[in-house]
């Protein structure tokens, strides 16, 4: 019998037992001993897109879907994901938090070999640091599987007011997220420690939450005449006292980063204050936290930057945010406004698409772990197939690559050995057609070896040349065992080890 087992693999599969370890001890953070200032969370979601570049090379893939959500989790417009709030506690006093939130996405690549299923996102605050936990289960046929409960995949940056809490609500907004090494395992290895993933946003309320959360109404709000309209906004459960009663900005433009501060992007601003007068540039927020406003807009316009913003190209809102570029975003609302077509009498439209190809990995399969080479008397051949291995190289950069296999020596249960190098091989090797219409690399098989000069030592089992090496290639072989006349009968057995680098 001749057991093969893929080097990268058998690599791959210490490291899962590693991970599983890890994600079950490895909390970076979390809420201690109940205090008196400790509440119940009662509601709330989470965004967050683990990374584009991943959601992007998942969705090329065969999976059906590739990327699916369930339990309560939805996948949003721009590719990531919300998850609803399960529950948690928060002390307003020290920040402590362990906020849950419930469903599930799976990413699905049956072709490069994977599912892994990201569950029940958990954000954890306390002392000033942060992290998400979550529940990841890897299935794969390259490598042991991975199932970790509530391991800490990744660390959170908090800090400068971010979150921010008002009324018993808190709200993080965009928080750089960084892979854990327990993160970097569970997902098979994409990623290393230390990668920068899609920022997190959340929020969420406690059961002392008073004051309801801001909300913003626009009227109308769809169908707008690109040239120039105006809209009525009214707003609620905003907090006059916030911010020394600084008040809040009613804007309308694109969604950028850090809004409070690149008012510049901005077609049009109102201050709305508890102490104003109504004028075109005022309006007055009362008592209650409602008030009712309008806004002069139009489709096209050159922001403060001096460049050209069409809101029939981008998606702009009406957004309201803290005044006097507060770091508090329990005020931040974010109300789509969408403009009609571009008028009788057009012509043809454009729009330029871009898009990052930022690569992928390169991995090794193998469809199979043994290999049962039939009975022969002494002085014969035993032939047999070797179990098909995959190449995916999936990097981008056609740096080429090389599989290689070298076999121990054989031995028996009563002490007969046979030497490695009577096990010969003849390799074969094709490329796989790229079902996205890509051009396929080149792939060449490695020499014959003959039995008695054969795999004692590594021997190529296929190769592709740098400058052609992307795609996916399936590389196999016949093996031949030559049998000496001196070995002494009995079932023998070796390890054949293939490595990709």
């Amino acid at each position: 019998m001749v057991r093969s087992r893929a080097g990268n693999a058998w690599r791959q599969s210490m490291r899962w037992a590693a991970v599983a370890v890890l994600g079950l001890s490895a909390a970076l953070v979390g809420a201690g001993p109940a205090s008196a200032a400790e509440a119940d969370i009662t509601g709330g979601t989470l965004t967050w897109g683990f990374k584009e570049s991943f959601r992007n090379y998942v969705a090329g893939g065969n999976g059906n879907p590739p990327i699916a959500a369930s339990n309560g989790a939805t996948v949003n417009a721009d590719g990531t994901f919300t998850f609803p709030s399960t529950g948690g506690t928060h002390d307003a006093a020290t920040g402590a938090t362990s906020a849950g939130y419930g469903g599930k996405v799976v990413f699905s690549y049956p072709g490069h070999f994977f599912s892994i299923a990201l569950a029940n996102p958990t954000v954890a605050i306390s002392g000033g640091t942060a992290a998400l936990k979550a529940d990841v289960d890897l299935t794969t046929t390259a490598a042991e599987p991975v199932s970790v409960r509530q391991a800490t995949i990744a660390t959170l940056a908090v800090g400068g007011g971010n979150p921010a809490g008002n009324a018993g609500t808190v709200t993080g907004t965009d928080l750089a997220a960084t892979l854990t090494t327990a993160g970097a395992s569970a997902f098979n290895g994409f990623y290393a420690a230390g990668d920068a993933l899609d920022p997190v946003s959340f929020t969420f309320t406690t059961g002392d939450a008073g004051p309801a959360r801001p909300a913003v109404v626009v009227t109308p709000s769809g169908g707008l005449d690109p040239s120039g309209a105006t809209i009525t906004v009214e707003g609620s459960g905003f907090d006059p006292a916030a911010n020394g009663a600084a008040g809040v900005y009613v804007s309308f433009g694109p969604r950028v980063d850090e809004h409070w501060v690149n008012a510049g992007v901005l077609q049009v601003t109102k201050w709305v204050n508890a102490a104003n007068e109504p004028t075109e540039a005022r309006d007055k927020l009362n008592a209650d936290g409602t008030f009712r406003t309008t806004l002069p807009i139009s489709a096209v316009y050159t922001d403060g930057t001096g460049k050209r913003v069409d809101c029939t190209a981008v998606q702009c809102y009406v957004i309201t945010f803290a005044a006097r570029g507060s770091a508090d975003r329990s005020q931040d609302t974010f109300t789509p406004v969408t403009f009609a077509g571009t008028g009788a009498g057009a012509g043809d439209a454009e729009q330029r698409i871009t898009a990052t190809v930022k690569g992928g990995p390169l991995t090794l399969g193998v469809a199979g772990s043994a290999v049962a080479l039939p009975a022969v008397t002494n002085g014969q051949v035993a032939s047999g197939a070797l179990h098909d291995a995959t190449v995916a190289d999936l990097r981008g950069t056609d740096a080429g690559w090389s599989l290689v296999g070298q076999v121990s020596d054989f031995a028996s249960g009563t002490g007969g050995v046979i030497a490695a190098d009577n096990l010969g091989w003849t390799p074969s090797a094709v490329a796989v057609d790229d079902p996205l219409g890509g051009n396929p690399g080149t792939v060449v098989p490695g020499a014959v070896a003959a039995p008695g000069a054969g795999l004692g030592g590594a021997r190529a089992l296929c190769t592709s040349a740098a400058g052609a090496s992307g795609g996916t290639f399936t590389c196999g072989a016949q093996l031949n065992l030559g049998v000496p006349a001196s070995a002494a009968a009995g079932d023998y057995t070796a390890t054949l080890t293939l490595t990709l680098s």
